[in-house]
């Protein structure tokens, strides 16, 4: 109807303003300086913590490991300042910040009125869209820090050209069937083993979105077009001056 597409375009809008405000502090924040280059602009994010996400201390950012890296991720070059990001969701375990966007983002449209509801309520076929929104916000800042960790600088548009296919999600947990045998007066119980499912793969995130996806669960996915300049790796600067140094 009218007024749900109203509804759902004031969601939209709302979202991406909370987004957006997240990258102007990042990039007002940022230490290094913005960088130019004959490719054009870098995208400038700010240091990710390695502390445990919380939903009210969100702030746009991913990281996994304790020091603050993504593991599971694999940087393909196309071109010069083309990648393919790669990201395996069994080690990556995007799970903790799909939770953590999602409870940031419903808690903020508790704050808005909604006509026909009660203060503090979303209205239940917005839902969806939030879900939505939380998984392409984490696949987006987990490719950025992909990039990043990898000595790729990002360009200032990539975080919008950035597209996402191969998507794949764990199964639902399944519970274990028990068989009860009777034997005289005793009662075995037998636990049947079986393997576990297969994570299911989608083209797109909209066909994850409707095979199930839910916020605390993790994915994989393969994100296209990620541009952004190869940074040269500084170990390879320290190497080269070394053997400078040997040869003189």
């Amino acid at each position: 109807s009218i007024i749900e597409t109203l509804l759902a375009e004031e969601v939209r809008l709302t979202m991406r303003n909370q987004q957006l405000s997240v990258i102007l502090i990042a990039a007002a924040t940022a230490s290094a300086a913005a960088f130019q280059s004959a490719g054009g602009a870098c995208y400038q994010r700010s240091p990710c913590s390695s502390t445990t996400l919380r939903a009210e201390e969100w702030n746009g950012e991913v990281v996994n490991d304790q020091d603050g890296r993504i593991r599971g991720c694999t940087v393909t070059p196309v071109s010069d300042t083309e990648f393919t990001v790669q990201i395996d969701g069994n080690e990556a375990d995007l799970g903790n910040f799909g939770v953590a966007v999602y409870k940031k983002i419903t808690s903020d449209a508790r704050r808005q009125s909604f006509q026909g509801f009660r203060p503090g309520t979303i209205p239940p076929h917005l839902l969806p869209t939030y879900r939505a929104f939380a998984m392409d916000e984490v696949a987006r800042e987990a490719t950025l820090e992909a990039m990043q960790q990898n000595n790729i600088r990002p360009f200032e548009s990539v975080r919008s050209d950035i597209t996402f296919e191969q998507v794949s999600i764990p199964p639902k947990p399944q519970k274990k069937k028990k068989k009860s045998k009777k034997k005289k007066s005793k009662v075995e119980v037998v636990v049947e083993e079986q393997e576990e499912p297969a994570w299911q793969t989608f083209d797109d995130m909209q066909g994850a979105l409707k095979g199930g996806w839910e916020p605390g669960q993790s994915f994989s996915f393969v994100a296209t077009k990620c541009k952004g300049q190869q940074l040269k790796d500084p170990n390879m600067d320290a190497s080269e001056s070394l053997a400078a140094l040997k040869n003189n």
